[in-house]
């Protein structure tokens, strides 16, 4: 299940971010509306924790824009704002729950399984392509090919949930450096490259009939062993 965050609080963000990760929920984060809007966009996310007073762009006109979009994500916000006016406008505006700061940490895990259960999300451990498997809360990779399980490291792990929840998709190397990296990044251009490498001898290791194709001039794809483009 992934999640966005959009929250302009940056202590707030980072904590948010961080324990979202540590309950083995795969989160981005945004400090702006704008930005926020088109991280939203972009990918698919399960829930979006989205804050009102937003630099950019309200939480407001986010939400607005979302549904236009017919994004169907889940939508908590997560506010200062505790009028029921404001209340009101945010559910009618299209949020599926509305949350107050402050707040306890429990309560909005809570309003997350509650959400994605009316949505009719299944939260699963795994992510599952063709005979691999990747578990998102052990950050393991198997086959269903041999017995091997492998422990990813947390870069390795993200490059590899990127690629398996777009598979056959081609990701180029900028697309992979933000998601992983961030926007602002200074890692160098390789880097990308070096952690293919990586994921590749270790999907080797795993015996799994999948590959991840280097597509000249762009990016890479992941695939099954052998499959036409």
């Amino acid at each position: 299940m992934n999640i966005l965050v959009i929250e302009d609080e940056l202590h707030l963000k980072e904590a948010l971010t961080a324990a979202l990760r540590k309950e083995g929920y795969p989160t981005d984060s945004a400090s702006d509306g704008i930005s926020g809007l088109e991280l939203a966009l972009s990918s698919r996310y399960d829930v979006i924790i989205l804050d009102l007073m937003l630099p950019g762009m309200d939480g407001y006109q986010v939400l607005q824009q979302i549904r236009r979009e017919k994004i169907g994500s889940a939508v908590i916000i997560l506010s200062a704002k505790s009028e029921l006016e404001d209340k009101i406008t945010g559910l009618d505006f299209g949020a599926d729950d509305y949350l107050t700061k402050p707040f306890q940490m429990k309560e909005l895990f809570a309003r997350i399984r509650a959400v994605t259960r009316r949505h009719g999300e299944v939260v699963r451990d795994e992510l599952v392509f063709c005979d691999l498997y990747l578990n998102i809360r052990t950050f393991t990779l198997s086959s269903s090919a041999t017995s091997h399980t492998l422990t990813l490291g947390s870069k390795e792990f993200q490059l590899m949930e990127y690629l398996m929840r777009n598979p056959k998709q081609v990701i180029s190397r900028s697309q992979i450096t933000e998601k992983i990296w961030g926007y602002d990044s200074e890692v160098e251009y390789n880097n990308v490259d070096v952690y293919i490498s990586f994921l590749r001898k270790k999907l080797k290791h795993t015996g799994a009939h999948v590959e991840i194709r280097a597509i000249r001039g762009i990016g890479y794809s992941l695939q099954e062993a052998g499959a036409d483009l």
